[in-house]
């Protein structure tokens, strides 16, 4: 018993050190101990906290001496062995971190050593480094990582309004200090690459600190949370505490570290606490406070001891690896001789009880054995970086003023341990080197002596450096002679371009595997073996020979080097490229063809460095195929024809391609010389006699002087249409030899819509104009400048059956499709009889694309066709001309209008008179006269009319022009336009159609029923019903329904058979036509439901089949309570099984009338049936009503329930009140607001009020009427206000539907409303769904504002461990234990709350939670007794 009281007190003392009594017990009188009495107990209690419960548990860690006895099973030796442990070693455990220590959740002062785009390079002590992401800063700057995420996944992202990635570099330095705890310890599988991933979030860093322990003089990490006007606000990581940084004391920081840039938010800092006052804590982030700030308070508990805190504390012992220190008189601290300056003895210059000043370095108190480790060094003291020179520190930072190779002529051992040596150097006392017992030679070294040997203490040696910890303050150093003598000691210092002797290493597929240094190995690549391809290269390069190769790149990133060993290159006599921009044009050099193209190859330098040579700059003859010319790899001498240091990009040539330029330089100045005097005759402008030598149809060619050939095409002979007397031959007047006046325009570029200068070196055709006196510009008439609806004079090409192409001026032609041409079809039908090449013609432009260079044009002189631009020009009614495009027997015309525009005319608009076949007088490409019936300009769609009615005015027809025109009972001629599975569509006009369901097809009974009729089938309907609200029709194609004769009787399988149809569901009616899918919306619109009997007056439903109505988890599709249609395969297999015999044999009557009972109602009948036995069951009149609605019988299922609440007896409350539900479910899916009021209403007579406005609000919600829920929720608070189901089930409709802050609204005005009894109650059901559904935070808010008034209600504070262990914090359920097991309940109550507290150990923790929790059940057991 007394070991066990023991132990629960150790427990105790780790949750908190000072006044835990207190604590426990908060309402006991007052203590009768002295303050020195309490000092001892606190001493004593910190030394049983840190006593190493190794010695009686667990093996001893690294350093310590061993254990000999292991734990034995026998309970009674065990407290023998408790006692001897201590007595074996009376030396203190000096922590010497390393990364086998390491464990998730140390804390660490550090200091960043490198900054990447997306993470920081932390230094942290003992030589280690640590790794943050970008993510783990802070949480502004991970919202807006992931913003970035999001936008580059997002590919309609508009330019300008990207969000960037935050530059680390503008947030952080080199050698900034940092708070920060391990997240993370990756190892890879080779054991070699190991990661420790570090956050510097203060939510993770500062979680354990206590509120009262954060006093002046402490200091910590924090993040900018807001920017405000007379400071910031910072987030401390610290519950119910919040910081404060004045604008004047950041004003320092920021001209001095932050490049006077203002604080970002998100942005990282460290510091000092100066006040605290409430929820704020005032801080400083000055430097020269920040230093030298020292925590005065101690701290209450040891979780709040943080890494980089100034404090005091006593030395208790001296050893020769470091000192053991108790801080603040409570904590013992470890400071290692790393952490000692080196020109210091430890044993010498440091006495037992001497007060020192240090800094806490790293803190691990996650683990058994907790520690806390601190640092003398002065710049850590300083947070500072140390001195380098006499005593001055410099402005770089220290790895940039000793990089990693650099040599240390006289570095003088000062201090020798077991792993190595400490050395100081010459003239500096800041920072110190260390060498590794490893590193100390190049043979191996049992063991090093301080006093003897060659590293004893006072020798001095050479020694290079390998890498600097800004932590310790440490050059890590080597003194081996193979080191030493290295040239290369890392990639960075090789050269890309220097010849280096390398050894072969080893021969792989993708080349030779080199040692350029001890540590540094290259890769030759298989290319790069030498000019020529090698088949056997292993003869030539054995392992260990010695080969000079030149760099040909480095890889600093991937750690690479790569390397040739080609003779062309290494003897090369021309400069190497390596950096773009200090290459010029015409520099000449040696590079590698890697890749060859259809156009060119690609040329590889060194330092990544490419060119591409196009294909006739590789050799002087035109090559079909490089490839068999050029090999990938084969060396070239290259010239720079073109260098973009910008865009990284470079043209070069094989060939000398500088002498073949000046020598067509050459030749183009002479061939200008000798053209120069005949071109002044022919300048643009000029007017010069010329002689016709040709007349075509449209245009004349001309001889010019100097015997140049010129051209003068129509539009450039007249300058408007009334001059043109002959327009069939608007040139004939012209005759060839005759000599004329012309006005030079120039040669065509066709390219750029230019003239070119007249040069005379090529043949050239010679633009010319007889409009002498003409001032109009020819760029009027270029496809670019014309504009749709501008007219011109045309001149036709060329005639073609579909088309006329003309053009308008010298280099712009066009097209007039057949349509177009004019206002009679029969013209347009035979446009070769009408029109002539060269004939002249008055054009109007359509439609002008001058990315496709097409323009189409009209005939202008035709008044009575309509110029339609673009669909917006089209009328309803306008008559016009149209180009059949596509005829479909089953669905009508396709039509083209314009090139641009198509229409579609359905069969029953393309003859006044329906035919069996109305597209047989049609063909492809033939033009017809049409009328526009309708326009829908979004969906480009046109529907047009071919009958004469339309067309010609005072034709009389039979169409129906309307839905008005419908009458009830008539028949009508329509086209079958789809034949679905449960019935046929039959078009009466092209906007109008009827729906016949398949008990009206047919009088006589056909089982395959489809065959019946087929698409574009005519018809003759009669119309049974008609919605003019929907615009729905219902028809039968019954000829006994059409001609008013009597149906023949069908039998009784017929009528099963049509029955069984009639339930199935009719799916959505399509467009038959593919290229006029959007045609006609009511096609697109009409959906089919399913219809059971032959009536000819039937209601119709929404165009969607009904959705199930549901009475909470009720099922209304009646899906469920159908025979599976396999079953009834299965009997129709049999019955024709029976046919098939030759015997004759008569049924037998079955009565099945008793299956009732077991299987489902299938039919009315059944029902009604069933409903006289169960005439209460509002099971089965629900199962009713469903029914119907699958039928699609609306009307019915309302009177079926109609009939429940009349039948139900007044005694079965809850069975009317579901019907009730039901047939609000039905008017909210099928009917009316005004049938849904009605409804209610009267339910609110029959049923409780509240019980009904419940339903009522949950089918609002279930389909997603949102605002009539919410009104019908305020509506309830204020008719309901004292029920807290209202509120609460207010509340929770807010939360579900991300409306969080009215629900805490909700909660206030709650309050003010219901009576008091019932507020703690609403309270916790608020805290609740906070819970569930919203904010975690909250509802602890909520719930710890509970507790605070009603501390002794056990039953809520079960509520709110259930809801913390729910939420998945299992330490924040943990910590509640220890608040509610710390109270004083009754011992019933102690026990309910001690048993559940194990529970949730055993389920959520570990076999030392649970041991723990029943040690300190044990405790209040004996506390009681």
């Amino acid at each position: 018993m007394g070991k066990r009281k023991t132990n629960t007190e150790t427990d105790a003392t780790a949750v908190s050190i000072a006044a835990s009594t207190e604590e426990n017990f908060p309402r006991g009188g007052a203590s009768a101990l002295t303050p020195l009495e309490h000092r001892e107990i606190s001493n004593k209690v910190a030394k049983d906290l840190f006593a190493s419960k190794a010695e009686t548990e667990e093996p001893t860690i690294e350093g310590e001496e061993p254990v000999k006895k292991k734990r034995k099973p026998s309970k009674k030796k065990a407290p023998v062995k408790a006692v001897e442990a201590p007595k074996k070693s009376d030396n203190v455990y000096i922590e010497q971190l390393n990364f086998k220590k390491l464990t998730v959740g140390t804390s660490f002062l550090g200091c960043i050593s490198h900054i990447n785009e997306l993470d920081l390079f932390v230094s942290l002590p003992h030589q280690l480094v640590g790794v943050v992401a970008i993510t783990e800063i802070s949480d502004a700057l991970t919202a807006i990582v992931e913003k970035v995420a999001n936008e580059d996944e997002d590919e309609d992202m508009e330019d300008g309004s990207e969000t960037s990635l935050p530059n680390l570099a503008e947030l952080f330095y080199v050698g900034q200090w940092v708070r920060c705890k391990v997240s993370a310890i990756q190892t890879g599988e080779n054991k070699q690459k190991k990661v420790v991933e570090l956050s510097l979030k203060p939510s993770v860093v500062n979680k354990d600190i206590a509120k009262v322990d954060v006093t002046p003089g402490v200091t910590l990490g924090a993040t900018i949370k807001s920017v405000e006007d007379h400071g910031y606000i910072l987030d401390l990581g610290i519950k119910e505490l919040t910081g404060f940084l004045p604008l004047k004391e950041s004003k320092s920081y920021i001209e001095k570290y932050n490049r006077d840039q203002e604080l970002t938010v998100g942005q990282y800092v460290e510091c000092a606490i100066e006040k605290v006052n409430g929820r704020t804590a005032n801080v400083t982030i000055d430097r020269t406070k920040l230093d030298h700030a020292v925590v005065e308070d101690p701290f209450s508990r040891i979780s709040s001891v943080l890494p980089g805190q100034l404090v005091t504390g006593l030395i208790d012992a001296v050893q020769y690896n470091g000192l053991s220190v108790k801080m603040q008189g409570l904590y013992t601290t470890t400071i290692d001789q790393s952490h000692i300056p080196a020109h210091m003895n430890i044993e010498k210059d440091f006495k037992l009880g001497q007060n020192l000043t240090f800094r806490t370095l790293f803190t691990m108190l996650n683990t058994d054995e907790k520690r806390i480790a601190g640092s003398l060094l002065p710049h850590v003291l300083e947070l500072d970086v140390p001195a380098v020179a006499e005593d001055k520190k410099s402005d770089k930072f220290v790895a940039d003023v000793f990089p990693a190779g650099t040599f240390l002529d006289n570095v003088k051992v000062a201090r020798v341990s077991p792993t190595g040596v400490w050395v100081t150097l010459e003239g500096i006392n800041g920072v110190c080197g260390h060498v590794h017992v490893s590193r100390l030679s190049d043979e191996h070294i049992a063991a090093v002596s301080g006093t003897s040997g060659k590293f004893k203490i006072g020798t001095t040696h050479r020694a290079r450096v390998l890498s600097y910890n800004p932590v310790d303050a440490v050059l890590v150093l080597t003194l081996q002679p193979s080191v030493l003598a290295e040239k290369f000691l890392r990639i960075s210092d090789i050269e890309v371009g220097s010849m280096v002797e390398c050894e072969v290493e080893r021969l792989i597929p993708a080349g030779i595997i080199v040692k350029v240094s001890k540590s540094i190995s290259g890769l030759v690549p298989t290319v790069h073996m030498a000019d020529v391809k090698l088949t056997r290269p292993e003869f030539k390069f054995k392992v260990g020979k010695k080969i000079q190769c030149r760099v040909l790149k480095t890889d600093l990133m991937k750690q690479k080097v790569f390397l040739t060993l080609k003779k062309s290159l290494l003897n090369s006599e021309y400069p190497i490229f390596k950096d773009i921009r200090e290459i010029k044009v015409d520099d000449v050099s040696h590079g590698v063809i890697i890749a060859i193209k259809n156009n060119g190859c690609v040329v590889s330098y060194y330092n990544n460095l490419a060119a591409f040579a196009p294909g006739n700059e590789m050799t002087e003859t035109r090559i079909a195929n490089l490839g068999e010319v050029f090999n990938i790899g084969q060396t070239v001498k290259t010239t720079v024809l073109r260098v973009d240091p910008d865009e990284n990009k470079m043209l070069v040539s094989f060939i000398n391609s500088k002498k073949k330029a000046e020598k067509k330089a050459l030749d183009k100045a002479k061939l200008d010389a000798k053209h120069e005097a005949k071109n002044d005759a022919l300048a643009p402008g000029k007017t010069v006699k010329a002689i016709i030598k040709n007349v075509k149809k449209t245009h004349i060619t001309l001889i010019l002087p100097n015997e140049m050939e010129g051209r003068v095409h129509a539009s450039e002979i007249y300058n408007t249409f009334d001059d043109i007397k002959n327009t069939k031959r608007p040139l004939g007047r012209f005759k060839p030899k005759a000599e004329i006046d012309v006005k030079i325009l120039g040669v065509r570029n066709t390219k750029l819509n230019t003239y070119l200068p007249i040069t005379g070196k090529t043949k050239q055709h010679v633009d010319c104009s007889l409009r002498l006196d003409s001032t109009e510009d020819d760029s009027a008439r270029e496809i670019r400048n014309i504009k749709a609806g501008e007219e011109f004079i045309g001149f036709i090409t060329d005639v073609h059956p579909a088309y006329v192409r003309l053009s308008v001026g010298s280099h712009t032609v066009g097209t007039m499709q057949k349509q177009l041409a004019s206002s009679d079809p029969n013209v347009c039908n035979n446009l070769t009889k009408h029109f002539v090449s060269g004939q002249a013609i008055r054009v109007a432009a359509l439609a002008v694309d001058a990315n496709k260079n097409t323009i189409e044009f009209m005939n202008a002189d035709d008044s009575s066709l309509p110029r339609i631009t673009d669909i917006g020009a089209l009328q309803v009614g306008q008559v016009m001309n149209a180009v059949i495009k596509r005829i479909n027997k089953t669905s009508g015309l396709l039509v083209s209008i314009t090139s641009n525009i198509v229409g579609k005319a359905y069969l029953t608009d393309l003859a006044d008179t329906y035919t069996e076949d109305p597209t047989a007088p049609f063909t492809e490409g033939q033009v017809v006269r049409i009328a526009i019936l309708n326009v829908i300009k979004e969906r480009s769609q046109v529907d047009v009319s071919l009958r004469p009615s339309r067309i010609f005015p005072g034709i009389e027809s039979n169409e129906i022009k309307a839905f008005a025109d419908v009458k009830r009972g008539q028949v009508y001629e329509g086209y079958v336009t789809n034949i679905a599975p449960n019935g046929v569509f039959v078009k009466l006009n092209h906007s109008i159609v009827a729906r016949v369901k398949i008990a009206n097809l047919s009088d006589s009974f056909v089982k395959e029923w489809k065959s019946i009729y087929k698409e574009g089938q005519l018809v003759k309907a009669k119309v049974i019903y008609i919605d003019h609200d929907l615009h729905r029709l219902e028809a039968s194609l019954k000829k006994s329904v059409i001609e008013g004769t009597a149906p023949e009787k069908k039998s009784k399988k017929e009528q099963a058979v049509e029955s069984d149809d009639s339930d199935e569901e009719m799916p959505e009616v399509d467009d038959s036509d593919e290229e006029m899918a959007e045609a006609s919306d009511s096609d697109a619109e009409l959906k089919q439901d399913s219809g059971s009997e032959d009536e000819e007056e039937e209601e119709e439903e929404d165009e969607t089949p009904a959705p199930a109505l549901k009475v909470d988890n009720f099922d209304w599709t009646g899906i469920n309570n159908r025979v599976d249609s396999s079953d009834e395969e299965e009997e129709s297999d049999d019955e024709d099984e029976e046919k098939t015999k030759g015997k004759k044999q008569k049924k037998e009557v079955e009565d099945k009338t008793a299956e009732l009972s077991t299987t489902a109602p299938q039919t009315a009948s059944d029902f009604e049936r069933v409903l006289i036995g169960s005439p209460n069951s509002s099971y089965l009149w629900i199962n009713y009503m469903a029914y119907q609605l699958q039928l699609s019988e609306i009307s019915k299922a309302r009177d079926i329930g109609e009939r429940a609440l009349k039948t139900i007896s007044f005694r079965e409350e809850q069975e009317k009140m579901n019907v009730w539900v039901a047939l609000l479910n039905l008017e909210n899916n099928f009917g009316t607001e005004e049938t849904l009021e009605e409804v209610f209403k009267r339910a609110l007579v029959y049923c409780d009020p509240l019980k009904v406005y419940l339903q009522l609000v949950k089918i609002y919600e279930r389909s997603d009427k949102l605002d009539k829920a919410e009104a019908l929720w305020e509506e309830m608070t204020k008719k309901f206000g004292q029920s807290p189901e209202v509120w609460t089930g207010f509340g929770l409709y807010y939360l579900q539907h991300q409306q969080g802050d009215k629900s805490r609204e909700l909660l206030q005005k709650s309050l003010k409303v219901l009576p008091k009894h019932e507020h703690a109650q609403t309270a916790v059901k608020f805290a609740q769904l906070e819970f569930k559904h919203g904010e975690p935070e909250l509802g602890r808010t909520i719930l710890e504002g509970i507790m605070s008034n009603s501390p002794k209600r056990l039953d809520l504070w079960n509520i709110y461990l259930d809801m913390e262990i729910k939420a998945g914090d299992y330490e924040m359920a943990r910590r509640l234990f220890e608040r509610v097991a710390s109270m004083k309940f009754s011992s019933k109550k102690m026990k309910f709350l001690f048993k559940k507290w194990i529970q949730f150990e055993k389920a959520h923790g570990t076999e030392d939670d649970v041991q723990r929790v029943k040690e300190k059940t044990l405790a209040y057991v004996e506390s009681m007794s």
